[in-house]
């Protein structure tokens, strides 16, 4: 009668267990490997695709020509590429038989790169492909090669009739005058001169004049000022500020705008004596002429300049 096993007898843990598996083996090298063995589940499982095979729907630049078959990360695909619909997802079924006929899934870096690194001005043989439906003349015409375009200056005689068009017969411009004291008039050598009054002092102001009336006194009044003559200003009116009101009446225009003019195309004439006739600025009140000409052209356009005393 065979003596029965005893629990001591059966292997109480995995080592134990593992080492009476493989007793009848003598390979150490497989022992040892079998020992350190890992199987992970599917949910374990390294995922290192971080690609998908996707099919171009149209010629892409270093991508690849309408209908191949390249790789794309996740991503791209999903943000950029699909929704401008320029690649399409390649089924499981489509990627076997890509498999089964040996297909390259590869992305073409040089596709339509050699055009754009050797391009420069096109040639005539270039032009027709490029754009059939027009004549080499008219491409070349259409090009951004070509020469820019100058713009069309204003003759000299339509120059100066839209300066008469648009200039005022007659330009204002508003200066503060130099306000100057009434000199007293001398008497005359044959009669004697009265002799001044002594009078008291009492200081200035209304105060004073009324203190001085009520103790007999006399004050002097104020001298007022008045202008023999020409009534002199604050600065100038120069051609500079002609031309400045004249380039302002012309920009109302598209057309007037365009006429080109400097400080040394306006000149006063006709200058009054108290000016000088050589005079090229104005420093009094008035009114003066003023020649505006046109380069080229052979008539000038006068205008009256105004100065008018701006009130304080």
């Amino acid at each position: 009668m065979a003596t029965p096993l005893r629990p001591r007898a059966v292997p109480q843990c995995l080592n134990c267990l593992r080492r009476s598996a493989l007793g009848g083996s003598t390979d150490g090298a497989a022992q040892s490997s079998a020992l350190r063995q890992q199987v992970r589940g599917k949910k374990k499982m390294v995922n290192n695709s971080q690609f998908v095979t996707v099919r171009l729907r149209k010629d892409v630049k270093a991508y690849g020509r309408k209908g191949a078959v390249i790789p794309l990360s996740r991503g791209e695909m999903r943000n950029k590429w699909f929704p401008t619909r320029s690649a399409d997802y390649v089924t499981m079924p489509e990627l076997k038989k890509l498999r089964l006929s040996n297909t390259t899934i590869e992305r073409d870096f040089t596709y339509g790169m050699d055009e754009e690194l050797g391009r420069g001005t096109p040639s005539e043989q270039d032009l027709p492909s490029a754009i059939p439906s027009m004549s080499n003349e008219e491409v070349v015409e259409a090009s951004a090669f070509q020469k820019k375009v100058p713009i069309a200056r204003l003759t000299p005689e339509r120059s100066t009739e839209l300066l008469e068009q648009f200039i005022r017969p007659r330009l204002e411009f508003y200066r503060q005058p130099i306000m100057e004291e009434k000199k007293e008039a001398e008497p005359e050598p044959d009669t004697p001169a009265p002799e001044p009054r002594k009078q008291a002092r009492f200081g200035s102001g209304a105060g004073a004049e009324l203190l001085a009336a009520r103790m007999g006194g006399f004050v002097e009044p104020k001298i007022e000022k008045e202008v023999e003559g020409p009534q002199a200003i604050y600065g100038s009116v120069s051609p500079l500020d002609v031309l400045q009101a004249v380039r302002a009446a012309l920009a109302e225009n598209d057309e007037a705008k365009r006429v080109v003019l400097t400080e040394q195309d306006v000149q006063f004439v006709d200058m009054p004596d108290t000016e000088g006739e050589t005079a090229k600025v104005v420093k009094h009140v008035g009114d003066f002429a003023v020649e505006i000409k046109a380069k080229g052209a052979e008539r000038a356009v006068r205008r009256v300049v105004t100065v008018v005393p701006q009130e304080l």
